[in-house]
């Protein structure tokens, strides 16, 4: 969905300046982005909608959850080439 990724995107700001809210705060908060209903829809539910934003945008999730954004390390294992079996012949046909 294309929609899912701008609603996430506001979502994310919102959160970055008010910090994460749970549901029943941001059906409270006089200046959120858009209504409850509306933010949840797309993902099915509010922790679903969390850890999205959690995976799509760290760094306004680490302003939300007040902690330091680390980049993702990536450790690359040396690559070993597969070991390659032997052909084996096809077995022949009998004669009748």
């Amino acid at each position: 969905m294309a929609n899912r990724k701008a609603i996430l995107n506001q979502l994310a700001d919102y959160f970055a300046d008010k910090g994460m809210l749970t549901p029943s705060e941001y059906k409270m908060a006089s200046d959120a982005p858009m209504r409850y209903m509306l933010a949840k829809r797309p993902f099915g539910s509010w922790t679903r909608m969390q850890g999205m934003i959690k995976s799509n945008f760290p760094n306004q999730w680490a302003k939300a959850m007040g902690v330091e954004a680390t980049a993702p390390v990536v450790e690359e294992a040396p690559k070993v080439a597969a070991p390659k079996k032997a052909a084996t012949a096809a077995p022949k046909k009998a004669k009748k």
